[in-house]
């Protein structure tokens, strides 16, 4: 099966959402001959727009999705990874590594609106490790805690007992 004879960009390609129109439906087989059925409108599913689609979503996704996105941002994650090699490889600390950042992106962006992006970026992960950090202190550690208590009552009881996954 091949699609093209090259593989180039499309003109006026735009990522996202789009309509997709179907000019018939059919039925192919092994056989030279083509069994094939006009589409109808009836037949042919809608599309939804990006603004139907977040409309139709439900209320408790649309609370928690900016949340997780806080918490859980590919952009986020490249930069700690990059902050990770810098550090390592690179031998630099964390205000090197912060200031070759500003340094990169006043090349393509300029200096002001670099360091106000870098500022941004600075601001936006304190905020996810102290939302981290009280996350951690005020579900995960009771959790454990709970755990621990719940073990020990079981081995005073003289129940059988499965060691914790962190041990």
């Amino acid at each position: 099966f091949q699609m093209a004879q090259n593989t180039t960009e499309l003109d006026n390609f735009r990522a996202g959402y789009f309509d997709m129109n179907i000019k018939r439906i059919g039925f192919y087989h092994d056989s030279d001959s083509e069994v094939s059925l006009v589409a109808s409108p009836r037949n042919v599913p809608d599309t939804l727009t990006k603004e139907e689609a977040e409309k139709k979503r439900p209320v408790l996704l649309k609370l928690l999705l900016p949340v997780a996105k806080l918490f859980f941002s590919e952009k986020a994650n490249r930069r700690k990874s990059a902050m990770r090699i810098l550090r390592e490889d690179r031998k630099l600390n964390r205000a090197q590594a912060i200031l070759f950042g500003v340094r990169c992106r006043k090349k393509s962006t300029g200096a002001l609106s670099s360091l106000m992006k870098t500022c941004g970026i600075l601001a936006v992960d304190a905020f996810r490790a102290v939302a981290l950090t009280v996350l951690r202190i005020g579900l995960v550690y009771p959790l454990r805690l709970v755990g621990m208590v719940v073990r020990l009552v079981k081995q005073m009881l003289g129940m059988k007992v499965k060691p914790s996954l962190r041990e």
